[in-house]
């Protein structure tokens, strides 16, 4: 949660200055190869696919053995291709995905966007851009010989041509070698799913929230809301703020926290996913669900379960962005987007400032809900976790390390050893960014590497499991790299969040996080009357099932 984040942020600051709906694929069982520097030792194609079925492959250039990949990172549509020495990152790694008839749809893992036939003026160029089922994103992979093949656009019969001082161009096949490429099998790895990150970009001035971080997710189940989802937002700009390019007029967010609800298909279209809405706004914002309690500034909710017809979630209640009180807060469902009740709670234990219980709420389906929450030191911290039953949710009971008690154990973290943690899978201390969820019988921790200071070297996502709430995680796993930019730095990265009610048909894990402004000496963050939208927007990411032992 993004408290966690600016108070370990505060504290670094001190210390420097002193100092749309995507179609199910399918992946055969994995067979790859390793990373190679020529055709000749490239696994080639895999033969005899049927249509849907998807690899994931290096593509090596026959001119110079250099591998494809989308040119500085880019996140964004028009993206080019360049060649480059093979280094195992996402941009350089493609899902090759067969869709009958002898053509293939080609995504860039990295981006998550498609590869493209387009016209830039006159010169046929390949760039990347958001899956758009038209021709121009299809591509007829053939052999030539020996483990070299060609790639033919369907929209114009031109070949994919390897540049070596520049992007990648499209000609008409002669066979020469630029235009002759192999194919390399490689492990099913994560990637960044550009419809989920393009569902955050909303752009329509009548949607209500439109940038905001936190990101939780509450898959819901009762009566008339069955299968939808709430997403819990944080501060949150409104359409209202939006420019007619999608980027925001200068200036500060409308509420401090909002709800989305997304509809029961789960469609990635931003425009049918509106905002709840209350009727006893204490700020004279229907659109800020939880009101500022007295004798604070404002309430920003996080993770929350559904429990019968009510829901209930961790609000963090602060003064001049100090935690003042933690609150269970209780979301009576209504049929109607604006019929919401909500009430609030103090449970004993969890009303005190020492642990704060953000990490997670996990309901396994044994009558209990599982709270975590974290005691931060610097860039790390201490997890614990506490526990409610499904039909008592203000008795709270906690986990001292081997048993459940009622009181909550706040130790000072001032050594390890002092500590009630979850698990000794690796370390008792966990990365500043965490989350904590409950998939396929196995509780699920996400972390990532402190991102909210300036060009971090490392900027990384990861993930452990266990089989009990309690713990211990296996050592964690990298299983993606961060690289959204700001101005030409590594942007901003906090709020880790799972969502494992997503399944996609591919046996696929959803994790996102979110962006910031600013985090490096880029001057204003309000350029040319605007600030850019993108850079306080959510992030999707795909790791497969197999990758984490799901």
């Amino acid at each position: 949660m993004k408290i966690k984040t600016f108070i370990y942020a505060a504290t670094l600051i001190i210390i420097g200055e002193g100092c749309q709906k995507t179609e199910p694929a399918k992946n055969s069982q994995d067979n790859s190869a390793a990373p190679v520097t020529n055709i000749a030792n490239s696994s080639g194609l895999k033969a005899n696919v049927a249509p849907g079925e998807y690899f994931t492959y290096q593509v090596i250039n026959s001119i110079n053995g250099k591998s494809a990949r989308i040119s500085k990172f880019s996140l964004d549509n028009g993206g080019t291709v360049e060649l480059a020495d093979y280094n195992d990152a996402s941009h350089q790694k493609w899902r090759i995905t067969y869709v009958g008839d002898g053509f293939y749809k080609i995504m860039n893992l990295g981006s998550g966007k498609m590869l493209q036939a387009y016209n830039a003026d006159g010169k046929q160029v390949v760039i990347q851009n958001s899956s758009n089922n038209t021709d121009a994103q299809l591509w007829q992979l053939s052999p030539v010989n020996n483990k070299i093949y060609k790639a033919i656009s369907k929209l114009n019969g031109l070949a994919i041509t390897g540049n070596t001082t520049g992007p990648s161009l499209l000609e008409p096949y002669t066979g020469k070698a630029s235009q002759q490429w192999g194919y390399n099998v490689l492990p099913n790895d994560s990637y960044r799913d550009d419809a989920v990150v393009n569902f955050f970009h909303r752009t329509n001035k009548a949607q209500g929230s439109v940038a905001f971080d936190q990101g939780n997710s509450i898959p819901l189940t009762w009566g008339p809301n069955a299968g939808k989802v709430l997403w819990i937002a944080e501060d949150s700009f409104d359409g209202i703020r939006l420019k007619d390019n999608g980027n925001l007029m200068c200036g500060f967010f409308q509420y401090n926290n909002s709800v989305l609800i997304q509809p029961a298909n789960r469609s990635w279209n931003p425009e049918l996913t509106d905002n709840l809405t209350i009727s006893n706004s204490t700020a004279g914002r229907p659109r800020q669900v939880f009101n500022a309690q007295p004798g604070t500034d404002l309430t920003w909710p996080g993770v929350g379960v559904e429990v019968g017809n009510k829901v209930y979630l961790y609000g963090a209640e602060l003064k001049s962005l100090k935690l003042v009180h933690q609150a269970l807060y209780e979301m009576v469902q209504s049929e109607s987007n604006n019929g919401w009740t909500i009430n609030r709670h103090l449970p004993t234990g969890m009303d005190q400032a020492n642990v704060v219980y953000s990490e997670g709420m996990v309901k396994p389906g044994d009558g209990y809900v599982y709270v975590y929450g974290n005691m931060g030191v610097f860039v790390v911290k201490y997890i614990y976790v506490a526990r409610f039953k499904e039909s008592d949710p203000l008795k709270w009971t906690f986990w001292d390390g081997s048993n459940w008690v009622d009181k909550q154990p706040i130790t000072k973290p001032t050594t390890k050893e002092a500590l009630h943690f979850v698990g000794k899978g690796e370390d008792v201390a966990a990365y500043a960014n965490t989350a904590i969820s409950y998939h396929n019988g196995k509780y699920i921790m996400m972390q990532m590497d402190f991102g909210y200071g300036c060009d971090n070297p490392d900027h990384n996502i990861y993930i452990s499991t266990s089989t009990s709430p309690t713990g211990p995680f296996t050592q964690k796993k990298k299983v993606f790299t961060i690289e959204d930019r700001y101005r030409g730095h590594i942007a901003r990265f906090y709020t880790a969040a799972i969502h494992p009610e997503f399944e996609n048909g591919n046996k696929e894990l959803l994790l996102t996080y979110c962006l910031n402004f600013g985090g490096c000496s880029t001057g204003d963050d309000c350029l040319n009357g605007e600030l850019d939208s993108r850079q306080y927007q959510i992030k999707g990411v795909r790791v497969p099932y197999s990758l984490i032992g799901l």
